[in-house]
C-alpha cells in the first residue's frame, strides 16, 4: 500500500476561508460547462466569420471534449497524488491561453486548435473541483455538495448559449475575453490563497499513476459509473446538441438560447434539490425521478415531428426543457458516486466519471450522424430513446452494486 503523509503546505483548520473556497469552486464549473455550450449559438455566426457551413462547425465540439475527456483520466489522479492545487493552477494557465487563442482566430482551424488547448486546460481543472469540494465537506454534507456542483454545472449548460447569445449583439469574440477574465481571475485566487488539508501520497511518477487507475478499473461498480455517465451524455446532451444545430438556420439564435437557458435554470433547481434529496431519502428516488422525466421529454419530442415548423416551436421547446431536468438530476446523483465509492481516490474517481461523461458529448456528433442524414431529426429521437433505455438498465445495476459497496 502507498503511504501518505499531510501536505505541508496546508493547514489544519479551513472553515475560516471554505466558504470563498466554495464559491471558486462552483464559478469555475458553472464557468467550464458555459465554455463548452457557447457553441450551441455560434453555428451561424462562426460559419459566416469562417465562410463555411454550419455542420462544419460542429467539429469544435469533439475537438474541446475529447482533450478534456482524455485530461480527466489522469488530472484527478494526479491530484491526489501532487495536490489540487498545482493541477489547477496548470489547467488554469493553458485554459486562459487558449481563450485568448479563440478571442483573436481568424480561421477556423486557428479556432479548432483553441478549442483543443482549452480542452486540455480546463481537463485540469474540471475533475479536481469535485475532488477538492469533497475535501472541504464534511461526510454528511457530501450529497448537498454534489448536488450543488451539479446545479453549476447545468446553470452553465444552460446558461452559457443564454450569455453567448447576448453577448453575440456586441462582438462574438466578447465572449472569449471574458473567460480570459474569468481565468486570470482563478489563477491569481489559486497562486495566493492557502491551500485547505489533504493529504498527498509520498510516492510519485507515471508508475503510481497508472497503479491508481487499474485498481478502480478493475472494479466492476466503477466500470458501471463511467458507462452509465458516457450513455447520460447521449441522453439530454444529445438532445442540447443535435436540437440546437438542426435549428440553427431557420430560428433565431437569440431564441434558441433562451429556451437553453430556462432549461439550465431548471437543471440547476433540479439538481440542488437533488443533492438535498439524496442526503434525506436516498439516492434511488432521484434515479427514478429523473428517468421518468428523460422518458417524457422524447415521447414529447418524437411527437413533435419536424422541428423546424415554427408553429411546433413551444412544444418543441416543453420537451427541451424537460430534458434538462432529467440531466439536471441524473447528473448530480451519478457524481455523488464518485464521491464515496473510494474515498481514498476521489480524484481518480472524479476523473475517471468526467472523462466518461465528456467522451461520450465528444462523439454525440460523430455517433448519431448517420442516423440524422438517413432519418432526420427523428431517427435521432429515437436513437436517444434506445440509449435512455440501456442508460437506464446500467443505472440499475450500479444502483446495486453500489449499495453493496457502500454498505
Amino acid at each position: 500500500m502507498s503511504s501518505f503523509s499531510d501536505n505541508e503546505n496546508t493547514r489544519t483548520d479551513h472553515q475560516p476561508y471554505s466558504k470563498f473556497l466554495e464559491f471558486i469552486i462552483y464559478m469555475l464549473f458553472f464557468f467550464g460547462p458555459l465554455t463548452g455550450n457557447v457553441i450551441m449559438v455560434l453555428f451561424h455566426t462562426l460559419s459566416t466569420e469562417f465562410s463555411v457551413s454550419p455542420g462544419a462547425i460542429l467539429v469544435t465540439i469533439p475537438a474541446f471534449m475529447f482533450p478534456f475527456a482524455i485530461t480527466q483520466l489522469f488530472s484527478g489522479v494526479i491530484s491526489d497524488i501532487k495536490g489540487r492545487f498545482p493541477v489547477l493552477i496548470i489547467g488554469l494557465i493553458l485554459f486562459g491561453v487558449a481563450m485568448l487563442i479563440a478571442a483573436f482566430s481568424f480561421s477556423l482551424e486557428i479556432y479548432v486548435i483553441a478549442n483543443i488547448l482549452g480542452g486540455i486546460g480546463f481537463g485540469f481543472i474540471n475533475p479536481v473541483l469535485i475532488a477538492l469540494m469533497t475535501d472541504i465537506s464534511s461526510p454528511q454534507n457530501i450529497p448537498k455538495k454534489m448536488g450543488f456542483l451539479g446545479a453549476s454545472a447545468n446553470l452553465g449548460v444552460g446558461l452559457g448559449p443564454l450569455i453567448a447569445s447576448q453577448m453575440i449583439l456586441i462582438r462574438w469574440r466578447s465572449i472569449y475575453i471574458l473567460f480570459v477574465v474569468i481565468s486570470a481571475f482563478g489563477l491569481i485566487y489559486f497562486i495566493l490563497s492557502t491551500r485547505p488539508p489533504q493529504k498527498v501520497q509520498k510516492e510519485s511518477g507515471i508508475k503510481i499513476l497508472l497503479s491508481q487507475l487499474s485498481i478502480e478499473l478493475r472494479r466492476s461498480v466503477i466500470i458501471l459509473m463511467v458507462f452509465s455517465a458516457l450513455l447520460l451524455s447521449h441522453t439530454y446532451l444529445a438532445i442540447n446538441i443535435w436540437t440546437s444545430s438542426k435549428l440553427s438556420d431557420v430560428i433565431d439564435e437569440t431564441l434558441v438560447g433562451l429556451v437553453l437557458g430556462i432549461a439550465g435554470i431548471g437543471a440547476a433547481i433540479t439538481g440542488a434539490l437533488t443533492g438535498t434529496m439524496i442526503k434525506k431519502k436516498g439516492i434511488g428516488i432521484p434515479l427514478v425521478f429523473g428517468s421518468v422525466l428523460l422518458f417524457v421529454s422524447l415521447a414529447i419530442l418524437l411527437l413533435v415531428g419536424d422541428i423546424t415548423q415554427k408553429e411546433v416551436f413551444i412544444v418543441l421547446a416543453i420537451g427541451w426543457i424537460i430534458a434538462g431536468l432529467a440531466g439536471g438530476i441524473l447528473f448530480p446523483a451519478i457524481t455523488y458516486y464518485s464521491q464515496v465509492l473510494s474515498p481514498e481516490r476521489r480524484g481518480a474517481l472524479a476523473g475517471l466519471l468526467t472523462a466518461g461523461y465528456f467522451i461520450g458529448i465528444a462523439l454525440v456528433p460523430t455517433t448519431l450522424a448517420p442516423i440524422s442524414e438517413m432519418f432526420g431529426i427523428t431517427g435521432i429521437y429515437l436513437s436517444i430513446l434506445g440509449i435512455s433505455l440501456l442508460f437506464v438498465f446500467i443505472l440499475s445495476l450500479l444502483y446495486i452494486l453500489a449499495k453493496r459497496t457502500i454498505q
